[in-house]
């Protein structure tokens, strides 16, 4: 620890006298572990995407009812607490907002571990959404208050590469530690008895996290607000907030029906698993290794790219650059997700897969950056917890469950594949007409937050 330099404890500033940014050494430092804590998110988050076949097969669950684990339980906090929580990260000390929210997920992750039956584990798993409501407001707030403005893309990107390296974490080492808990004696609890291996490897992914929840409590200081419209005392209410929203009501809604339908693609990802073993007959740990692999280093070159094209065209005059890859990643996405399901062969499949996952990922990263370039500074939690309330009701509450009740409609697992083709051009068309036709509004109001 001696290498992390001391953080700074700013008061907070006036409107007309804004404190200096935090020393850049140690932002780059609370950067990269706000990287680290989105990663552990996500681990916590895919691990039930790749345990799927052994899952379905102990508990003698449908296709339909995996969609429900995999969306509508995680999503149910969105709905009931990202709004409070995107309320209080607004008012109040981020860092211990974000410390419990990583304890309470790690502890609920590992807790999936105990459960015997699709309502236990549904249960449990609403206790695992608790983490990404609880990051997103956090570490973008943070961010924008750690960063000046011709920084932030890129400190975004940093913080966005613990999305794609946690899922692609969680399959490569969920899949190698699936199949060594599987060759190992089985696990017996007192109370709970023998565990399958499937239980375990939830315990073992979930515990780490707590480890993470001590370096955030520790090391991450709270930074001046700044870039605020108003110094009212106790900070603007929700109902300000909505109104700020509404006023630009062009620039969200485009932003968020949008991005929604690229979340709505993207949650693919968590049945790609199950459709290398069913379609072309890889096994957990052959899926999890290869398609983790792809997740990883797509996802790195995904999130570095968009990072530093919306940084750059932001830095020549125009604030509302990260539209711009959001857009293309969409086109990209699109393309690559009809293709990836109907190859022959895994390895063709894993190719398109590749391109797929580096246009997501770019389009992902720099999405937030559109919600700060049009919010200012003392609404962005509220607004960042809007933001993915939003896309998660539309993509990660409807997606999932869809794609396991068309594949139960058609009666084959196999057809999972089309399914999945299905989906990606529906919501694929739709974003790209929003896109289109809302880039007049999104540019209007990036302009005039940047005056």
């Amino acid at each position: 620890m001696t290498d992390i330099p001391s953080a700074p404890h700013p008061t907070e500033p006036m409107a007309s006298d804004p404190a200096p940014y935090p020393e850049v050494k140690y932002a780059w430092y609370v950067a990269a572990l706000l990287g680290l804590v989105y990663l552990l998110a996500y681990m916590d988050r895919y691990i039930l995407s790749l345990l799927i076949e052994p899952i379905k097969a102990s508990l003698h669950l449908s296709d339909f009812q995996i969609g429900l684990l995999i969306g509508p339980a995680f999503v149910i906090l969105f709905v009931t607490a990202g709004l409070p929580i995107g309320w209080l990260v607004d008012r109040k000390n981020r860092t211990a907002i974000l410390t419990a929210g990583i304890v309470a997920w790690s502890v609920m992750t590992a807790a999936c571990g105990l459960a015997k039956s699709f309502g236990a584990l549904f249960l449990v798993r609403v206790g695992v959404g608790i983490g990404e409501t609880t990051v997103a407001p956090c570490a973008f707030s943070l961010i924008s208050d750690y960063f000046p403005k011709p920084l932030r893309p890129r400190a975004i990107a940093l913080f966005s590469i613990g999305a794609p390296v946690g899922a692609g974490a969680s399959y490569v080492i969920g899949g190698q530690l699936f199949e060594m808990i599987t060759a190992a004696p089985p696990v017996v609890l007192p109370l709970f008895g023998e565990l399958f291996a499937w239980q375990t490897a939830f315990m073992l992914v979930g515990l780490p996290g707590l480890i993470v929840a001590a370096l955030v409590w520790s090391t991450v200081r709270e930074p001046a607000r700044r870039e605020t419209v108003n110094q009212k005392a106790g900070g603007p209410t929700l109902s300000e907030a909505v109104a700020y929203m509404r006023s630009h009501g062009g620039a969200y809604a485009t932003l968020f029906a949008a991005v929604s339908c690229n979340t709505s693609i993207g949650v693919a990802i968590f049945w790609m698993p199950a459709l290398f073993e069913r379609v072309w007959g890889w096994g957990i740990g052959q899926a999890g290794l290869v398609i983790g692999t792809i997740l990883i280093v797509g996802g790195l070159i995904g999130t570095t790219l968009g990072g530093w094209i919306a940084a750059r065209i932001v830095n020549s005059g125009k604030p509302h650059g990260p539209y711009f890859t959001v857009c293309g990643g969409g086109v990209v996405v699109v393309i690559f997700g009809i293709l990836y399901p109907l190859m022959p062969t895994p390895e063709l499949a894993s190719f398109m897969v590749f391109f797929a996952i580096v246009a997501t990922t770019a389009s992902a990263a720099t999405s937030p950056s559109c919600i700060i370039a049009i919010t200012p500074g003392e609404l962005r939690g509220q607004a960042t917890a809007v933001f993915y309330l939003v896309i998660n009701l539309i993509g990660s509450l409807l997606t999932p469950p869809l794609l396991g009740a068309i594949t139960d409609w058609f009666g084959n697992p196999e057809d999972l594949r089309y399914a999945l083709v299905i989906v990606t051009a529906s919501f694929g068309a739709v974003m790209l007409a929003v896109l289109w036709a809302g880039y007049g509004s999104f540019k209007r109001s990036a302009m005039e937050r940047a005056l």
